[in-house]
């Protein structure tokens, strides 16, 4: 039995808010292994460029616009984008993707 037309447009409004808070929590994780990639560069564990490569694509998933700027990143300072091409094989799939794609091919 399918449900009355008054209770679908609850289902719509949860899907929303879904999303907006699977949004705001990539945006602000990445925001934050961005930062923490950025502050661990100077220790002798080389972990810093890891977390800061991944905070920059969890912060693309979350947003549009941070995806548009990460090419644009790469293509204003290429040793950045040189840096995240050496360690594209070091990382999972998903994120080797998305170096690929974040490429300004210069």
């Amino acid at each position: 039995m399918s449900q009355p037309p008054s209770s679908r447009p609850n289902l719509r409004r949860r899907r929303q808010w879904g999303v907006l808070l699977r949004r705001l929590g990539l945006t602000g994780a990445g925001a934050l292994l961005i930062i923490l990639g950025i502050l661990s560069v100077p220790t002798p564990v080389p972990i810093g460029f890891v977390l800061f490569a991944v905070g920059l694509y969890l912060l693309a998933r979350g947003s549009k616009r941070a995806k548009r700027s990460v090419k644009d990143l790469r293509r204003l300072v290429p040793p950045l984008s040189r840096s995240l091409n050496r360690l594209k094989h070091r990382l999972p799939g998903r994120l080797q993707i998305f170096i690929e794609r974040s490429d300004p091919g210069e």
